[in-house]
């Protein structure tokens, strides 16, 4: 019975645990991916470009509706002060019989109207785009090419705030490390201080040494809240951009160790080369440029359109009435604008084109040099820092065993309070460095996925 009792005991501790787990999980327990994940669902500018993304659209179906027929109708209501009439000389008309004058004359009246003070038309009309020098074809690739950039500046957009979001996910629990080493450091000091005091007043060690002590731990006390300061500010940057309450608390999954990779330089270049989303809108922009010069060459040619129309006008409210002329009447034509001569405009519409093309390949000549610089300086950078960590590694390992000793013969007396200080400061340095290059190697790593144009996170 007692070992029912034990294991329901044990069973009741361990669902506990994992509820608990759970409820610190869904209050903001992140791992990066979650976070990344978080930040591009939840992110404006990331939500902006796919609005943007659908306003290319619509106007690309804008674009293919021009090329199809258009219904139109037209209404007008006139109301005229004076009835409109025909001034008519007044002259006799012979009067002919048989082919002949009889000798006989008519006068006609001296005004004949027109219509009456009510004008009403309407009109219904069909019109059919037939020939636009390509104006209309060319338009719309222009829409097809604003769709194709909207989602390149997507990507581009969930790359920087993958980016920024590693970068702060780092940031914190570079703030958060510390934030512990300050702690450490203050009670640290504090035991010396105590320490300190006690062989100051059995006259072992001079006033000074206790002084020393003293402004050592105040000094300890301001880095500790320099150090909360900083991860408060990490922390509201964490929560901005995963749209969240900037004092909202943030629990992350930290890392105790990385693993160095090996890169090929030229590799890495090329993938850069193919995958950053700042050269497909470049080259998408050169080809709009190009679409552009070929848009104003439309202007060399005659654009023709066909159009049908029923048209019906009167007296009354929907013209059904006419006592002057033909109620209503239908038509069909052809229709042909063709601009002859306008001061050489569309020659320079089609040569600014051509200039803003050469432009643009300028700038993607040049922004491809700047993405092999970008590529190996943080590559560089990566390998510093895969080098600092083993290093810093050493370092912090040597600096806890001096920190051990030192404050060991310190309580022997065998070394002085400003050995045991400069022995903590010695310690404190060596783990802020070791944390700065573990967390700045995945910094660096996250600069460096960047400047490849990798997307993992979602496209």
């Amino acid at each position: 019975m007692q070992i029912k009792t034990y294991s329901l005991s044990v069973l009741l501790i361990v669902i506990a645990l994992l509820a608990f787990s759970m409820q610190i999980r869904a209050d903001g327990l992140y791992s990066l991916d979650s976070a990344v994940q978080e930040a591009i669902r939840n992110n404006y500018l990331i939500q902006g470009t796919v609005d943007q993304i659908k306003a290319a659209q619509a106007q690309r179906r804008s674009a293919t509706a021009g090329m199809l027929p258009e219904l139109s109708f037209d209404y007008s209501a006139v109301g005229l002060k004076n009835q409109p009439y025909l001034q008519i000389p007044h002259r006799p008309l012979p009067v002919f019989s048989g082919g002949k004058p009889n000798g006989d004359y008519v006068y006609l009246p001296p005004r004949m109207y027109m219509n009456g003070t009510a004008l009403i038309n309407w009109e219904i009309e069909l019109k059919q785009p037939i020939f636009t020098g390509f104006a209309l074809f060319n338009q719309r690739k222009l829409a097809d090419l604003g769709i194709d950039i909207t989602r390149v500046q997507h990507e581009e957009a969930i790359l920087d705030i993958g980016e920024e979001v590693r970068i702060a996910y780092f940031n914190v629990l570079r703030a958060q490390k510390q934030v512990q080493v300050a702690d450490e450091r203050v009670e640290q000091l504090t035991s010396h201080v105590h320490e300190a005091q006690h062989f100051y007043d059995r006259g072992i060690v001079a006033y000074n040494d206790q002084l020393k002590s003293q402004v050592a731990l105040a000094d300890a006390v301001q880095f500790k809240s320099q150090a909360e300061a900083n991860l408060a500010i990490a922390r509201a940057n964490f929560n901005t951009l995963l749209n969240r309450d900037l004092a909202k608390d943030v629990q992350l999954e930290d890392i105790t160790s990385v693993t160095a990779a090996s890169y090929d330089p030229a590799a890495l270049t090329d993938e850069a080369l193919q995958n950053r989303p700042e050269l497909k809108a470049l080259g998408i922009r050169v080809q709009q440029a190009a679409t552009h010069a070929k848009l104003a060459e439309s202007e060399y040619y005659p654009h023709i359109f066909a159009f049908a129309a029923y048209t019906q006008a009167g007296q009354d409210g929907l013209a059904a009435r006419n006592e002057y002329q033909n109620q209503y009447n239908q038509m069909v034509g052809i229709g042909i604008k063709w601009t002859i001569f306008n001061w050489l405009k569309t020659n320079d519409n089609a040569q600014q084109a051509d200039y803003t093309k050469s432009a643009i390949k300028n700038q993607l000549h040049a922004f491809m040099n700047a993405v092999k610089l970008q590529v190996q300086s943080n590559l560089i950078e990566l390998d510093t820092a895969a080098q600092d960590i083993s290093t810093s590694e050493t370092a912090l390992a040597q600096a806890k065993e001096n920190y051990r000793i030192t404050n060991l013969q310190y309580g022997q007396q065998l070394v002085t309070s400003t050995e045991v200080l400069d022995a903590q400061t010695y310690l404190t340095q060596a783990e802020l460095n070791y944390y700065n290059a573990l967390y700045g190697y995945e910094i660096s790593l996250a600069k460096l996925e960047r400047s490849l144009g990798r997307n993992d996170y979602g496209k």
